[in-house]
């Protein structure tokens, strides 16, 4: 049994009420709950009743909560976690790979740089840094600027703070006095840069979801 359009409209509302206006999730939740309650209608129960009964299944789904891997700053509902969880994962690893690795190589091995080469080389940390911070502040106006909400801003949003590693390890240098490479330091570049390509994944993504929104 379909539901008719002001039906499907009262599934709408409800969605709107929990102020769940994630782009990227909310017409499949909505096509989740109205199948659900077509389901039900079929067993002779009325619309009322089924959408009651939906409703108590969907609502706790929509409690908020955070996760680890975004800290507890950062809390949403369980669906949107869920999700951002998933597609994040592989990224935090990727992180704690390349802040971890020089860290590692570099305990077992000494590099020097020669004395001419560790000004430039510092400078070419940093004017690759302000680069990558510039490409930051667009993607933040940009995001600003559409005020669209998907998993992917979401995700984006709890990045910032990554960032303090690029800005740490691009001002103090990667490389020491003694002309040896600071692991450490090295680790906070790579780790930044990485953080840089993961505000870049998550934008591209969001972008594609909200085209797909104003194709609807």
């Amino acid at each position: 049994m379909k539901l008719s359009e002001e039906q499907i409209r009262i599934v709408e509302i409800y969605l709107e009420n929990k102020n769940f206006d994630f782009i990227d999730l909310k017409y499949e939740i909505l096509d989740h709950m109205i199948s659900d309650i077509e389901h039900l209608m079929l067993n002779n129960i009325s619309f009322d009743s089924a959408c009651r009964r939906t409703i108590l299944k969907w609502d706790r789904h929509f409690n908020e909560r955070s996760s680890f891997y975004f800290g507890l700053l950062f809390s949403e509902s369980r669906l949107v976690i869920k999700k951002a969880v998933k597609l994040f994962k592989p990224f935090y690893f990727g992180y704690l790979f390349f802040y971890f690795l020089p860290i590692v190589i570099l305990n077992f091995i000494e590099l020097k740089i020669s004395k001419d080469l560790v000004t430039l080389f510092d400078k070419l940390i940093l004017n690759l840094s302000l680069i990558a911070l510039c490409y930051i502040v667009f993607i933040t106006f940009k995001l600003i600027k559409s005020k669209r909400k998907t998993t992917y801003s979401f995700i984006i949003k709890t990045q910032y703070s990554g960032l303090l590693l690029l800005i740490i390890g691009s001002f103090f240098g990667i490389v020491g006095n003694d002309q040896i490479i600071k692991a450490v330091f090295l680790g906070f570049v790579l780790a930044g840069f990485f953080v840089v390509y993961i505000f870049h994944h998550f934008y591209v993504e969001h972008k594609k979801e909200i085209r797909k929104f104003e194709k609807v």
